[in-house]
């Protein structure tokens, strides 16, 4: 609670900063051509300082007031595909980011503007993709599909290879489903081999054939070869990475999860060499499984715990990059206004934090309660049990009211009895029974049985029971070699029980606790 209170002042304090920042800059800014603030903003955009790079963009976009075409339209359309590129990698605001984009979208369609149109599909298209990889859901991933292949068709129209080359790297990263019989044109003779990524892309269409095929070795050949031809003019990490994750593909679908983990590491490495957070948890998520299946629990945890610290980084970089927002907001001279929507924000955090602790309560609650049900039934089951066992022996004895035994008869045969199961040898047989006791004691069953019920107030197989969970609780609390790493399977064997729920029972029954409890309390003491 407390670290939460920290970061909602830090956020606080942030948004007050901007705010006397942007009433500072926005004169400044407001005076420079819009071709200045485009690179100004592009520039801020790489450096990742959204709200400056947020600010050129807008005043820009908001210099065009009219519906015709000129080069004042161009640079609204532009500035408005970059601001929903901001409010998508910088703010993970995707309402914003698709309302700015397809505003572009429009302005493109109505004025004409179709060497913009790929440009703008392209970022559409990643929108749509990354929302439907966060949230599941099959009909974005689908609609991201359409737009990449709209998008393709129009970079190919216009002769925009570039944009060709870069929808199809974004289409086909780890899409090993894809139907690659719609995207053979990026083989065709028209376009030039200097277009950048243009082998990549080549190379990752026939690395997914051959997944398609089952051909996982030659697969993965096409995606080593990728390595050494990467010609991405921006972020060629990106695409050193995607053949990593590629390669480790071809080695998941072999089960060769050692090599699968191998080129997931070095994709990690990059990941966090770009302080990616969202991709580095996806890449530790597969280390886990990978580890999982290797069976290696340490590296196993130890990714499971990287990629928490991962998401919590993620979930402060976007706490930090909201307080940005407030920047652009009072550009637009609406400073109350920015600083109610932050309150609005910090707020619903609150309301949020607030539902899962309340709902952290009421799991716990929920698992106690049903704990304690458990051991009320299981409490219950025994005086059942045992009341079952007073009828039982109510009748035993309306039974046994004709006995020849004397009192004599009965101490000597009681005496007998209780050496036999004092006799761990004997009775932690699995077969004894009875007939085995009756014959030991150099008596008959019913007489047994008779001595049994009336000394222990017990049936005969209670009283085996006890004397053999006795023998048990010995064997647990001695600390020689022969019994100090033995399991409760093999405490349960050794001691006569047939199955491991008969003996948890029965020990429960008899102390109170189970086996396991049991063993914990005798380390505790030792």
């Amino acid at each position: 609670m407390h670290r939460f209170i920290t970061i909602l002042f830090i956020a606080i304090f942030a948004l007050q900063l901007k705010a006397q920042n942007a009433v500072e800059d926005y004169d400044s800014l407001s005076q420079l051509p819009s071709a200045v603030l485009m690179e100004q903003g592009r520039t801020y955009f790489e450096q990742r300082v959204p709200g400056k790079a947020l600010a050129c963009f807008t005043i820009v976009s908001d210099r065009y007031k009219g519906h015709r075409r000129s080069e004042e339209a161009k640079e609204c359309i532009r500035a408005l595909n970059n601001i929903g590129c901001v409010y998508k990698y910088f703010y993970f605001d995707y309402v914003q980011a698709y309302s700015h984009l397809i505003r572009a979208y429009d302005l493109c369609e109505e004025l004409g503007y179709d060497e913009l149109l790929p440009l703008v599909l392209l970022n559409l298209g990643d929108l749509f993709n990354d929302y439907g990889d966060s949230y599941d859901s099959q009909s974005l991933s689908q609609q991201a599909t359409d737009i990449f292949n709209q998008c393709i068709d129009k970079a190919f129209e216009s002769k925009n290879w570039e944009l060709l080359t870069t929808a199809f790297f974004n289409l086909s990263s780890q899409n090993y489903t894809l139907d690659l019989a719609k995207y053979e044109n990026i083989f065709s003779t028209e376009i030039p081999d200097s277009t950048p990524d243009l082998d990549y892309i080549r190379l990752q269409y026939k690395g997914i054939r051959h997944i398609q095929q089952g051909q996982y070795a030659e697969a993965r050949k096409c995606f080593e070869q990728q390595l050494p031809v990467v010609s991405a003019p921006w972020g060629a990490e990106r695409d050193t990475l995607s053949s990593y994750m590629n390669i480790a593909k071809t080695y998941a679908l072999e089960n060769s999860h050692a090599q699968e983990a191998h080129y997931l590491l070095q994709a990690l490495d990059i990941s966090i060499a770009n302080s990616d957070d969202d991709l580095s948890a996806k890449i530790c998520k597969q280390l886990v499984k990978s580890y999982e299946l290797l069976g290696n629990q340490e590296l196993q945890q130890q990714y499971r715990l990287l990629y928490l610290e991962k998401m919590e980084a993620r979930q402060h970089s976007h706490l930090a990059n909201i307080g940005e927002l407030s920047y652009i907001n009072e550009l637009r001279k609406q400073e109350q206004r920015a600083q109610e929507l932050a309150e609005v924000r910090l707020f619903q955090q609150f309301l949020l934090l607030t539902a899962a602790i309340v709902l952290l309560v009421v799991v716990i609650s929920v698992i106690l309660l049903w704990r304690k049900t458990r051991e009320l039934q299981a409490r219950n089951q025994i005086l059942y049990e045992k009341y079952q066992q007073t009828l039982k022996l109510d009748t035993d004895e309306s039974k046994y009211s004709h006995s020849n035994l004397n009192d004599s008869q009965k101490e000597a045969l009681s005496s007998r009895i209780e050496q036999i199961l004092n006799d761990a040898k004997a009775i932690c047989q699995q077969d004894f029974n009875m007939s085995h006791l009756a014959k030991l004691a150099d008596s008959n069953t019913t007489y047994v049985s008779q001595v049994i019920n009336e000394r222990y107030g017990m049936t005969f197989s209670n009283v085996l029971s006890k004397f053999r969970i006795r023998e048990a609780c010995r064997r647990i609390s001695d600390e020689r070699e022969q019994y100090a790493n033995i399991t409760i399977e093999g405490i349960a064997t050794s001691v006569g029980f047939k199955s491991r729920t008969a003996f948890i029972n029965a020990f429960k029954r008899e102390v109170g606790i189970t086996p396991s409890e049991y063993i914990r309390m005798a380390a505790n003491e030792s």
